[in-house]
């Protein structure tokens, strides 16, 4: 609380660090807590969480588990070569991803993934909030404390693309980038080529 008093007298929000603004969400967060504790807990026991938190718990739940995993545990199924050439690919591509070829690896739509990420952010080079994907569009960017956070999201809602039929950058086009940006696909499509010809 009395971080966030020195906060509100006399520092500018946007020129906190981060290290900061993590004590000022806390600090908030506490106090929400102490002057709304009806807020703070459950109804009673049939209480249940609303299907949009419990698939925010759900997802932050997934990430730390893949995060905090040991690194035999993160591979699982995957195995060490085909890690090692998707680092590789991605290192070739200067892309920040190559860092997280693990936690891609272990979504379902990993190459789509990495398609959109090369169409939206030249793989993640130019991008905002590590959102390599557009996600949100321009006015509701949506950020993610780290790469990890932003895999898995692009990975769910590319999934419910392709449970809509929408399973190939053609198909998804129209939704994804909201008109028909046929330079959007090729950039899909070349990156999607690329993985098959190394045999990822």
């Amino acid at each position: 609380m009395a971080f966030l008093v020195w906060v509100l007298a006399g520092k500018s929000a946007n020129r906190l660090n981060l290290l900061e603004q993590t004590a000022l969400a806390l600090s908030l967060s506490a106090s929400v807590v102490w002057v709304f504790p009806q807020y703070a807990v459950a109804q009673g026991p049939q209480a249940s969480l609303t299907p949009s938190l419990a698939f925010e718990i759900q997802s932050q739940i997934q990430i730390e588990n893949i995060l905090n995993a040991p690194a035999t545990a993160l591979t699982g199924n995957i195995s060490p070569e085909k890690v090692e050439l998707l680092r590789s690919y991605l290192a070739q591509k200067n892309s920040p991803l190559q860092e997280y070829s693990e936690i891609l690896l272990m979504q379902p739509n990993w190459k789509i993934i990495l398609s959109i990420s090369h169409a939206e952010s030249n793989m993640c080079r130019r991008q905002l909030g590590n959102n390599c994907w557009g996600i949100g569009g321009a006015k509701y960017h949506r950020f993610y404390p780290t790469f990890a956070e932003g895999i898995v999201d692009a990975s769910k809602l590319i999934q419910k693309y392709n449970d809509n039929g929408l399973d190939t950058p053609a198909k998804m086009m129209r939704r994804w980038v909201g008109w028909n940006n046929h330079s959007w696909v090729r950039a899909n499509n070349q990156v999607l080529a690329q993985l098959d010809a190394i045999g990822i």
